[in-house]
């Protein structure tokens, strides 16, 4: 499925980095959180938002709002060890990190959703 020019040796705290300030939304078992800004990431294990500290590989998904669609993306599906429906089921991928994955999101406003490696059981084309 050649997803291999996806392939970036980037963590899941470095491209956190680049989002700094932007609008995310955390998404995990139990919580019920209202987006907040990203105001800091941690080099070793913890992002900030609204004050409070996360640890972004044990989320089941992290909505960054505010980013441009990418030029270069590929059609695939993605299974979750959460339940998901068919939500991820026809998703643009945009990059596969050394441990998570990031995808464009379905809807008007743009925003990405960065997947932990932990939260995905695979990938199939579309």
């Amino acid at each position: 499925m050649l997803l291999m020019k996806f392939k970036r040796n980037i963590t899941l705290q470095e491209r956190l980095a680049k989002f700094t300030g932007h609008l995310v939304e955390i998404n995990g078992a139990g919580l019920g959180l209202e987006p907040g800004r990203l105001q800091h990431v941690y080099k070793s294990s913890f992002i900030r938002v609204q004050g409070e500290l996360f640890v972004p590989l044990s989320l089941q998904t992290i909505r960054v709002f505010d980013v441009k669609p990418p030029a270069v993306f590929r059609r695939v599906g993605i299974r979750t060890v959460f339940q998901s429906g068919k939500a991820f089921s026809n998703m643009k991928l945009v990059l596969i990190g050394s441990d998570f994955i990031e995808v464009q999101a379905k809807g008007k406003s743009p925003s990405r959703i960065l997947f932990p490696l932990n939260q995905v059981e695979g990938i199939f084309p579309v």
